[in-house]
């Protein structure tokens, strides 16, 4: 007799699926930084949560969102968009000590689903701009890239382009010296109290995905900062076509319904 050979069934934990964010951020010392985390629809009115330490499962909480759409503690808070799944964790007063492992989480019975997000704080005084390793968006969602610059660059123009070198990619959006600029689906807005500009791109598309850059105009090199952008897709639709009939439907629609 023949035996079938053992079938193994492969287990995707929750946590891959129910919830994603960025892999990598930096901040300035004495600055502030931005994570976007997006969930599956169902979770909305599920509880949020933003912990430090190397396993999820017994990291220190910092902020929880108690279901409602914001929450803040201390340097921390967490603001939930129920309407486009994503919830935004900002700590502010950055410190060279919350360089760490931290976790984006949703909380329900049993294991919460999270994702592990590496946080970087960069010396204040050593680098003209700094940002996000890479972010991730869903399609035709939207997502934020904050880019922090030394005090000396305020007055200057805060650019946002794409290719993979710096000096030759395409220009998206510049502020022209202003606090806000914006072209077609991206914008910039320039905090220059807080030294942190923020790129926004909407209505994301999956052929979006690709490297980018943060800069500050300048005579010679532009100081800049890569940021890779992936864009996951969105949820899926289908078409539903529905036959109708009635003595007030035209003439056209009447004969399709007899047919």
């Amino acid at each position: 007799m023949w035996l079938l050979p053992p079938l193994f069934l492969l287990i995707v934990p929750g946590s891959s699926v129910d919830i994603s964010g960025p892999e990598a951020v930096r901040g300035l010392e004495q600055g502030s930084l931005t994570v976007q985390c997006h969930y599956k629809p169902g979770w909305e009115a599920s509880k949020k949560w933003w912990c430090r330490g190397a396993d999820s499962g017994n990291c220190k909480t910092l902020l929880i969102t108690n279901g409602s759409a914001f929450g803040m503690k201390e340097r921390v808070s967490i603001t939930d968009d129920k309407r486009n799944h994503t919830f935004t964790v900002t700590m502010n007063k950055l410190r060279r000590e919350d360089t760490d492992t931290y976790w984006c989480g949703i909380e329900r019975t049993g294991r919460d689903p999270a994702v592990l997000v590496k946080v970087t704080i960069d010396p204040g005084s050593s680098v003209d701009i700094s940002g996000p390793e890479a972010v991730r968006g869903l399609e035709q969602g939207s997502l934020t890239v904050q880019c922090h610059y030394k005090p000396g660059w305020k007055a200057s123009k805060k650019w946002w382009c794409r290719g993979a070198d710096s000096g030759s990619c395409k220009t998206l959006v510049i502020t022209n010296g202003s606090a806000f600029g914006m072209k077609e689906r991206v914008s910039i807005t320039d905090d220059k109290r807080n030294h942190t500009f923020t790129v926004t791109m909407n209505k994301l598309r999956r052929e979006d995905t690709d490297t980018y850059w943060c800069g500050i105009e300048r005579g010679g090199h532009d100081p800049a900062v890569s940021v890779r952008v992936t864009v996951d897709p969105g949820k899926s639709t289908c078409m539903c076509v529905c036959v109708l009939s009635g003595p007030a439907l035209p003439w056209s629609l009447r004969s399709l319904s007899s047919d």
